[in-house]
């Protein structure tokens, strides 16, 4: 029964409650015992009779005492709880629990699972089947019993693609199944055919939809925005200022580092942007963004090539391929194109066999036909040239052969004027010309036109009527500077002059820089959004890295099965997670493409739809909603107390207590009611945030070391050997927590594993943090990774010094006879990526003369059942038990079809146990000696 928000889970108990006028009317007839007093002049009265006998009544406010603790202690029984959500468990017949499990779902993963056990956990109270739809996958689940759905919720995660409503709704349209109740886990996001669900669910029947508090967020790709590197944050709430965006950048040490961080500001757009302030030689190097906080697969993208740095091949004049002085017209170009691309000195015909993202002509006069024809090809296939004027181009100008025909040079965006070089004649201008201001239209627009740049000297421009449709650019004059014109698929642009600063002071000037990084993004293959799908068509990429939904960037196992370029243009979907691709066939490049391509959940001009309008018959709730109070125990408490108090009243009116009893009574029933303040040992503030989940449930630990790639390697490591664990023992760790030894609490950790680097080592605050841990009753597994039998991972001073600091024990290797070898599987190595190497631990206890055998043997100064503190080795454990977003291997381990891995993972398993369960698998040798003392 429930009033409002207020449910009583036990009702019935209430109708007690009408009981409560009689109980008023008998103990009004029942007064209190009456007082007994010794009085000598009674005697007197023996043998005399009272006709009329009369109680006495109760006093009023006794009797109200008695009925508010029968009251509260009806009520309490009765159990009412406030916020209680609606129960499953009174209804009958098969249950649908449908799961988003798309990328939006990550941030709160931990509490999506907790409501979903909570629903599941009900159905197999009230014996329902239940039909478990993870959305994410297309198949059809099958009605199965609440206990397999449990199982398979323990074994679901979230992938990083959006959710497969469209199937949901496919089958119920063509399929009649008898549901009951439906219970909807959702992200709080409309995706393709969400709002086509909701109607279909309605008209099952009663409709429960548990949603986030607040949708994840979601990235669009890095861009270049007029020479500033911009991204788009995507909200469903249609705002997301202050929201904080990490830029990353891969480390020379390998991995990524932080290189800038920006904040989300909503323009009058209404779209929230990031700006990251960075130097132009940064913006190159970026190759991801994400969110600082509540990562995802949607709030994490890959750089694709609109910011990409580029090839550029420079073709210099014939005579001129050697020049590197101060005043050759290669060496400014080459210094300002330092921070957009890779220049590489070339000459035509290899500039286009090596197709790079940009060819330029500096200052080319006649071209070779064959170098021409090759020129004018690339162009024509989607290439951008650039070129330059100076002595040799304005001389050729009118030449014969200059041009495929006269006045129509395709390689030329505009027809140039004869003459253009002579100084002295219409050219030598007796006051140098200025930069006049940028066109909005033109790519150089916002750039300040720089006063101080001046032009001596620059090839001119015959009228026509589309000139003024290919100036980019102009002096103060409108005197065209830059010019542009499409050939076929390509662009051809014209600086009008020269490259050095014969001509101008253009190239002294920062200027000159920015034009050209303006000019780099109009490259092939550096715009942003969907590739296009000719160039697709027919081709085939492999995924070289792939986000994890949580953002995570994965290494691929290179086992993949190639993609179909047409698949690509399908966009992020099952099986086709977000990430680099690599071309995985030999066909043909056009001009600038790369032979990797960025796949993303969203690009530029995306945007989150929020959840669609929902029924009113529909109940919801929220993730992080107002938890159940249970009034039941406080209530029982009001009563016990209340009968505390009618028994210390009845004593008084009874006369049983003197003033001093009375007294000392009634202030033992204040301290009672008053009780004790709440004493915690740490204040809940102090707690570091990840002691509750590592106290809550077995975790693996492992050492952070700075370096992105092992990380992420060692945190999929442990996420397989946890998955392992769970399958195969009754161990079921939970999600595993990279330490950095000084900083973070490590004493919650069983087993931490470190990947021990010689550039990776902690510090002393770090070492010594561990040797605390060790001296806890800790356990470190400490890998080397470099297949060697010692610790060439690290110097032998580096080695000295970490074994003084953490005190280790003397080491030996591991032997046959090893608790290591049997703790839960029968093993007779411990392979991992390596094979063959030897592990090492702590030297197994002598007896010294004279000490009896029962006698017990001190070691490492340790409690815990001679466990060693350490397990040594570099068989590379973590490459072979790691594992992907969907449980499948990380890398490829061994030879195909052998047991290397099963072996790493047994090996795995056996730490874990030996760890927690000590030396238990060497007693069972005392067991006979054991039985036969006893008697057995």
């Amino acid at each position: 029964m429930s009033i409002g928000s207020l449910v009583f889970l036990n009702p019935w108990l209430l109708a007690g409650l009408l009981a409560l006028p009689v109980l008023w009317w008998l103990l009004r007839a029942v007064p209190p015992t009456p007082k007994s007093e010794t009085f000598a002049g009674v005697r007197l009265l023996l043998g005399l009779e009272d006709e009329e006998r009369q109680t006495d009544k109760t006093p009023w406010w006794l009797l109200l005492l008695r009925i508010l603790a029968v009251a509260a202690a009806i009520t309490g029984f009765s159990q009412p709880v406030l916020n209680l959500a609606e129960r499953l468990g009174g209804g009958s017949g098969p249950l649908l629990l449908i799961m988003d499990q798309g990328w939006a779902i990550a941030p709160d993963w931990a509490e999506r699972k907790a409501a979903a056990r909570a629903v599941l956990e009900e159905a197999r109270e009230a014996d329902r089947e239940v039909v478990f739809w993870r959305a994410a996958d297309g198949d059809a689940p099958p009605l199965v019993s609440a206990v397999e759905a449990l199982s398979t919720l323990d074994a679901t995660g979230p992938m990083p693609w959006a959710p497969d409503h469209g199937a949901v709704v496919e089958y119920f349209t063509r399929t009649v199944v008898a549901l009951n109740d439906t219970v909807w886990i959702s992200d709080g996001i409309q995706h393709e055919r969400t709002a086509e669900l909701l109607r279909v669910l309605e008209g099952l029947g009663s409709l429960r939809i548990i949603s986030p508090e607040a949708p994840a967020l979601a990235l669009t790709p890095p861009r270049l925005e007029d020479g500033t590197l911009v991204a788009d944050v995507l909200s469903v709430e249609g705002s997301a200022d202050g929201k904080s965006v990490v830029a990353l950048a891969e480390a020379l040490e390998g991995g990524e580092r932080r290189i800038a961080v920006a904040q989300a500001t909503t323009g009058e757009d209404g779209v929230a942007r990031v700006v990251f302030e960075m130097p132009q030689q940064l913006r190159g190097t970026v190759t991801r963004i994400m969110l600082a906080e509540r990562a995802s697969a949607g709030g994490a993208v890959f750089a694709d090539g609109a910011i990409r740095r580029i090839d550029i091949g420079l073709v210099v004049p014939e005579g001129a391929t050697t020049v590197t002085t101060l005043t050759s017209p290669t060496h400014f170009l080459e210094k300002a194109l330092v921070p957009w691309g890779d220049v590489t000195r070339l000459d035509a015909l290899a500039a286009v066999d090596r197709q790079p993202g940009i060819i330029i002509l500096s200052d080319h006069g006649n071209l070779p036909d064959e170098e021409r024809a090759a020129l004018e090809g690339w162009v024509e296939d989607g290439g951008l040239l650039l070129r330059f004027a100076g002595p040799r181009l304005a001389a050729s100008i009118g030449a014969q052969g200059f041009g495929s025909t006269a006045g129509n040079d395709p390689l030329l965006p505009v027809e140039l004027r004869r003459g253009g070089r002579v100084l002295g004649g219409a050219l030598a201008w007796s006051t140098p010309r200025i930069l006049g201001p940028f066109s909005p239209d033109s790519p150089f627009r916002g750039l300040p036109a720089n006063a101080e740049v001046n032009i001596r000297t620059q090839v001119l421009a015959e009228p026509s009527p589309d000139l003024a449709d290919r100036v980019w650019a102009s002096l103060d004059d409108g005197t065209p500077l830059v010019t542009a014109a499409s050939r076929g698929d390509g662009t051809v642009i014209l600086f009008h002059v020269s490259s050095d600063a014969e001509w101008s002071s253009l190239p002294l000037s920062g200027l000159f820089v920015e034009m050209l990084g303006r000019l780099t993004a109009l490259a092939p293959g550096r715009g942003a959004g969907a590739p296009d799908p000719e160039a697709l068509a027919g081709t085939l990429w492999r995924a070289d890295l792939t986000l994890g939904a949580d953002g995570t960037p994965l290494p691929a196992a290179g086992t993949e099965e190639a993609v179909a370029g047409e698949r690509l243009l399908e966009g992020v979907g099952k099986g086709l997670p977000p990430g680099v691709y690599n071309r995985a066939d030999q066909g043909t490049r056009v001009p600038g493409e790369a032979e990797s391509l960025v796949v993303n959940l969203f690009e530029t001009g995306d945007q989150l739809v929020a959840f669609p309008q929902i029924g009113a018959a529909t109940v919801t709730e929220t993730l992080t909603g107002n938890e159940p109070e249970r009034y039941g125990p406080w209530l029982l408490a009001l009563a016990a107390v209340l009968i505390a108090v009618d028994v210390l009243g009845t004593l008084i009116v009874s006369g049983r207590l003197n003033a001093g009893a009375r007294t000392a009574a009634i202030a033992i029933l204040v301290l009672f009611l008053s009780g004790p303040e709440t004493a915690l040992a740490q204040e809940p503030d102090d707690i570091a945030p990840e002691a509750v989940p590592a106290t809550a449930e077995t975790t693996l630990g492992y050492v952070l070391t700075g370096d992105g790639r092992i990380d992420r390697v060692s945190h999929r490591a442990m996420i397989g050997l946890g998955n392992a664990l769970t399958r195969r023992t009754a161990v079921e760790p939970g999600p595993p927590i990279g330490i950095r030894p000084g900083e973070d609490e490590i004493g919650f950790y069983p087993v931490v594993y470190w990947p021990l680097m010689a550039e990776t080592v902690p510090d002393r605050d770090g070492l010594a943090a561990l040797a605390e841990y060790l001296r806890g009753g800790g356990m470190l597994i400490i890998d080397t990774q470099n297949g060697a039998s010692g610790f060439g991972g690290a110097s032998a001073v580096q080695m000295r010094e970490i074994a003084r600091v953490l005190n280790l024990p003397p080491l030996e290797p591991v032997d046959d006879d090893h608790v290591l070898t049997r703790a839960f599987y029968l093993l007779a190595d411990f392979p991992g990526r390596w094979r063959g190497g030897r592990v090492w631990a702590e030297v197994a206890p002598t007896r010294p003369e004279g000490v009896p055998e029962n006698a017990d043997i001190p070691q490492f100064d340790r409690v815990d059942d001679n466990v060693s503190p350490v397990v040594v080795g570099s068989a590379d454990w973590a490459s072979a038990w790691a594992v992907d977003e969907r449980g499948a291997p990380l890398f490829p381990i061994g030879r195909p079809g052998d047991r290397q891995r099963e072996m790493a993972i047994r090996f795995g398993v056996n730490v874990v146990m030996y760890a927690l369960t000590g030396n238990y698998k060497s007693d069972q040798v005392h067991a006979p000696a054991v039985l036969e003392r006893l008697g057995q």
